[in-house]
């Protein structure tokens, strides 16, 4: 089934903007909201400028002091001498190291297991019993020496995952400033010696504070290359960076330098000469049938009589067995659908060959695409398969097993697909990726993390190979209108994401800009969604993201307004007229069609977890429940579960505690 999914801030709709002050910028220069009409100018290259730091707040001493700081320490000992310095200005800290188990060592000092969720749950429990609730924590798990083992396939995204999951189980609400202190994740200058597992962390740096308002989330990246090679340099940097009123969320130091991550933009003109695309040419899509993949596909069929070569596991059913598959499984059946986009390919009088492989493994992969089986390849076009409505969700709804199986098994690919080609005289090869690792995303918190690893892990081989592969970010992609549109509707602007013309345009276009290049594809200015997503009202007692200080007529809709029938309905809808400035909403009111989007789903879902005791479940919440009644009729049955499990006295405490009407 088929999720409607809140759209990209600002994705080519109209929206009610309050005036407010400008926030603080480097350059000062306004920027607009409007969609880029000309394809030309979608695109964008990654790149850092030089940057100074803001003044840093005027806290007295006393009020300095009373700060509680929770640091997760490093291999390197770069932590250790943070912790101290940190004392020294007079802060409350606490510091935790990795070890086997959880252990208090001595007073304010810590051991947990990183891939144990459960210490984390004691080591907050233990701060908050303590009245050492942390507002400010230094995450260094993230620094790491070609002297120093590497502690595990992904720590630092699962272990900064486990720690927000047990913030938002502890119902921590106060303001809190994070800050990922990494090397080895930024590619600033292009010497950097990077890691791809380590960089998926940027992911969830990303979403966390699309998720959670009142926290703020940084990273702050150095060039480490032992274990001593920090000084007192980076420790002035980073005590700097903790005490500064900057709006920037992710920063890179390189020697005396401070860097930040902008995106330069590129106009790119159509062009039919001059490019790697041949007449008769051989593609491989090692992804398998991909709805973008296929788009592409279909486009060097019907132009350059391509021939076309998918890579699906030994599951997908042999060409004689197309028909009575497709007979005995349901239209929506995933399988059915590549079926079904590889007759439609063959129509085109595509030659079209599937080679059954297990992608992940080097062995099958040498032997299904060796020279001898399948000939000569001219370019390679990937893309994951991995769709963000499939891993969509919360960051507390992400759990172990599917993040392991998700990154573990996609790092693979990347390794194994980088020593399948490494040999093979290609024209391109082109990496699809998505514009969730730049922009994160409400509820894309692992997809973000997926597509940064995919990011990355193109850079480090740009790096160290001969042939460089280009990477391309899309924005959002509607490639299938009628069957879309059925399933989605209005809810969250499909018809307005980029098309299946646009995506070939798009697609033609790339080439034109030179080899090994990471392009970034946008349909709004992005530096406006970025700074609109990112920049921080630092002034502000509370996150940036506060509701409307005016209220707005409600829209004509569709349907008629139906006034709340009941006191929970009513504390539903007056928390949907607060998020979106509205003086009256109805109980039957679509979100969509008042305007929401994805930075006001945020603040509707922080409202609504804050008001009533329970877990909502996201994915049900933006599938099912996105009218007030339908919310409330969740919420109603929610409570009833957790009232059953509670004695009269403590059912009295919870409703009285959250104001929820008996």
């Amino acid at each position: 089934q088929r999720l409607p999914l809140p759209t990209y801030p600002f994705e080519r709709q109209r929206y009610w903007i309050d005036a407010k002050s400008p926030l603080p910028s480097s350059t000062g220069n306004s920027v607009t909201l409007e969609t880029k009409k000309d394809i030309a100018d979608w695109f964008y290259i990654p790149s850092w400028k030089r940057s100074l730091l803001p003044h840093s707040t005027s806290l007295t001493r006393q009020e300095s002091g009373n700060e509680q700081w929770l640091l997760f320490i490093d291999e390197c000992g770069l932590g250790c001498e943070l912790a101290n310095r940190l004392k020294n200005q007079g802060k409350n800290v606490t510091t935790v190291k990795v070890g086997e188990e959880f252990t208090k060592l001595s007073e304010g000092v810590y051991t947990i297991n990183p891939y144990n969720c459960h210490d984390y749950d004691t080591l907050l429990t233990e701060l908050i019993a303590l009245n050492k609730t942390p507002q400010n924590i230094a995450y260094l798990w993230s620094i790491s020496s070609l002297e120093t083992p590497k502690l595990g396939e992904f720590l630092e995204f699962k272990s900064l995952l486990f720690l927000i999951q047990t913030l938002d189980k502890q119902k921590i609400t106060e303001r809190l400033q994070i800050w990922v202190v990494s090397n080895q994740i930024q590619e600033v200058n292009g010497n950097e010696t990077l890691d791809p597992e380590k960089a998926t962390v940027l992911g969830l740096c990303k979403v966390i504070p699309q998720e959670y308002p009142n926290i703020i989330c940084r990273n702050i990246d150095f060039v480490l290359t032992d274990s001593r090679d920090f000084n007192s340099n980076i420790l002035d940097q980073l005590l700097s960076e903790f005490s500064a009123l900057s709006s920037d969320t992710v920063v890179a130091y390189r020697h005396n330098y401070r860097w930040v991550q902008v995106f330069e933009p590129v106009h790119l003109s159509a062009v039919e000469e001059n490019t790697p695309l041949r007449k008769h040419g051989v593609y491989l899509f090692p992804g398998g049938l991909d709805s973008l993949g296929v788009v592409i596909a279909k486009y060097l069929a019907k132009t350059l009589q391509a021939k076309l070569i998918f890579i699906e596991n030994f599951t997908f059913p042999e060409k004689d067995e197309y028909s009575q598959w497709l007979e005995t499984h349901a239209q929506e059946d995933e399988v059915s659908g590549k079926i079904r986009k590889l007759q439609a390919l063959e129509e085109l009088g595509a030659k079209v060959l599937v080679v059954r492989a297990d992608t992940t493994n080097s062995e099958q992969m040498y032997h299904s695409l060796s020279p001898e089986n399948i000939g000569q390849i001219h370019g390679v076009i990937y893309s994951t398969g991995i769709t963000r409505e499939n891993v969509f969700c919360s960051i507390p709804e992400i759990g172990k097993t599917e993040l392991e199986q998700l990154l573990d098994a996609q790092f693979r690919k990347y390794v194994v697909l980088e020593q399948v080609l490494q040999n093979r005289k290609l024209d391109f090869c082109i990496i699809l990726s998505s514009l969730s690792s730049i922009l994160g995303g409400f509820g894309l918190g692992l997809y973000s993390g997926v597509n940064q690893l995919t990011d990355s892990f193109t850079q480090r081989h740009n790096q160290t190979n001969s042939f460089p592969w280009i990477s391309i970010n899309w924005d959002k992609l509607q490639l299938n209108a009628i069957q879309e549109q059925k399933t989605l509707g209005q809810t969250s602007g499909v018809e307005l994401a980029i098309t299946e013309t646009e995506s070939v345009e798009v697609f033609k276009r790339v080439f034109s800009i030179g080899e090994g290049t990471q392009v970034v594809v946008s349909t709004i200015d992005l530096k406006a969604r970025w700074e609109h997503t990112f920049k921080l009202d630092l002034d502000s007692k509370y996150s940036s993201q506060e509701v409307p200080s005016s209220r707005y007529s409600r829209p004509n809709l569709s349907n008629s307004y139906i006034a709340p029938t009941n006191e929970l309905e009513k504390q539903i809808t007056e928390i949907w007229q607060e998020v979106l400035g509205i003086t009256q909403v109805g109980i039957y009111d679509n979100f969509y069609e008042l305007g929401g989007d994805s930075l006001i789903a945020t603040q509707l879902v922080s409202r609504l977890r804050a008001k009533f005791p329970v877990e909502l479940p996201l994915r049900d919440l933006l599938l099912q429940a996105m009218i007030p009644i339908k919310q409330a009729e969740m919420i109603e049955q929610l409570l009833m579960e957790k009232i059953e499990e509670l004695s009269e006295e403590e059912v009295e405490i919870l409703l009285a505690n959250h104001g929820v009407v008996d």
